[in-house]
């Protein structure tokens, strides 16, 4: 019997190990799947059953077996669902046939690190010929030729459409993303956050946790709610951990991000205990770490249509790149382009330059202030466009909204970017 035990013990480390193997060598999910589920399930029960007849004992023999039965009825239903996962979200498919799953499961295009920023097109999950086999993006205003030299700072054209989906300030955000993304024909996500640092925080972490994902839960509702009555559709992201490293972009300019004007990804569950100095206000700086342009949606703000658009200038190079980005971009039909500066700093003649050619009309502003604020006689503009995030980057300040620091009654859409780097 230590014989066989012995052998059964070595043939089930030897499936293990072609497992391992296998894992690490496969070319794709799929068949490094086949690989961890079949090799693995059948070396851990021939590990376990060569224990069982070593041991001898009748309640290991019971423990043994049911291990076993567990395995063979979890592994290959779990393999499945991660198969089915992998395919619908776009992980590389290395075949020498056809795809029998084509127009059966909806597959996206473009694998979640792509999508996520995480690898350049191309080079991702879809393998190296992914980008020659994907169509080349329509042609839009981005690449018509400009009477006058490109601006310091030049931005390509968006591909991507991220949104947060935060509980309480979903619908606004939702569909302004939705309808964006429909107007370019661009990918749309969905980003749900959960930021753990509430759960370090909190004087009970297991309930936090679980009331913060009861929230995130019905923001997600809200979401698919949004959609179906926009028609639109958004591909969903979850995640737990620290937003500003999962929102973060390495292209300027091809992803852009909207936000809420307000919230967190805590979900508003104030959970936190007494005498902790963590606050969950950092809508403000997520522009730092995105590296592109950043739309503050208001639920307030004007329907979309003509209307002013104020350029806030305050030096930054990058910011006639920026007003051109959105006007090629459509975010807005603006008709009427007001230049908000001071001083030889300002890029008045480019932004006036950039007015016209997409036809707008063109007004210039002097003020004597290096902050954010523009002049309040200026009524309910569509949008203002800064070039950096009012500082102090709290969306709260002495219980005055970061909105303020722009005009006290300012109801509108806010466009950002924080310089390249």
């Amino acid at each position: 019997m230590i014989v066989v035990s012995v052998l059964l013990k070595l043939l089930g480390v030897g499936f293990l190990c072609i497992a391992g193997i296998g894992v690490m060598r496969l070319a794709d999910p799929f068949q490094r799947m086949h690989a961890a589920t079949k090799a693995g399930t059948l070396g851990a029960g021939l590990v376990i059953l060569g224990s069982v007849i070593s041991h001898g004992a009748t309640d290991a023999t019971v423990m043994g077996l049911l291990t076993i039965v567990f395995l063979l009825l979890t592994v290959p239903v779990a393999g499945h669902l991660l198969g089915r996962a992998s395919y619908m979200s776009g992980a590389r498919l290395s075949l020498r046939g056809d795809d029998a799953l084509a127009g059966v499961l909806e597959r996206s295009d473009r694998s979640l690190d792509e999508r996520l920023a995480w690898l350049p097109a191309g080079t991702g999950a879809h393998g190296a010929d992914a980008a020659q086999l994907r169509p080349a993006p329509s042609p839009k205003r981005h690449d018509l030729p400009a009477p006058r030299p490109a601006p310091v700072v030049s931005l390509p054209a968006i591909e991507t459409v991220r949104f947060a989906v935060i509980q309480g300030q979903v619908p606004a955000v939702a569909a302004r993303a939705c309808a964006i993304a429909r107007r370019l024909r661009s990918d749309l996500s969905a980003h749900v956050i959960i930021d753990t640092a509430a759960f370090e925080c909190a004087a009970d972490p297991a309930s936090a946790r679980q009331l913060i994902r009861e929230r995130a839960s019905e923001a997600i509702r809200d979401m698919r709610a949004c959609m179906e009555g926009s028609g639109g559709e958004a591909a969903l992201n979850y995640d737990e951990g620290d937003p500003e490293r999962l929102l973060a972009s390495s292209e300027p300019g091809r992803v852009l991000l909207v936000l809420p004007c307000e919230g967190w990804f805590h979900h508003q569950v104030e959970v936190r205990r007494d005498q902790t100095t963590w606050d969950p206000d950092g809508l403000l700086r997520l522009p730092m770490v995105h590296r592109g342009p950043v739309l503050f949606v208001s639920p307030d703000a004007p329907v979309p249509g003509q209307g002013t658009i104020v350029v806030r200038d305050r030096g930054e190079a990058h910011l006639p790149a920026l007003l051109e980005w959105a006007l090629a971009g459509d975010l807005w039909q603006a008709s009427h382009i007001v230049h908000v500066g001071r001083g030889a700093a300002d890029r008045r003649e480019e932004v006036e330059a950039i007015a016209r050619r997409f036809g707008c009309s063109f007004e210039s502003r002097a003020v004597n202030t290096d902050d954010c604020s523009i002049p309040d006689d200026i009524r309910r503009p569509r949008a203002v466009i800064l070039g950096q995030a009012p500082r102090p980057l709290r969306t709260s300040w002495f219980g005055s909204h970061w909105r303020r620091r722009i005009s006290p009654d300012v109801p509108c859409e806010v466009l950002l970017m924080e310089a390249p780097g």
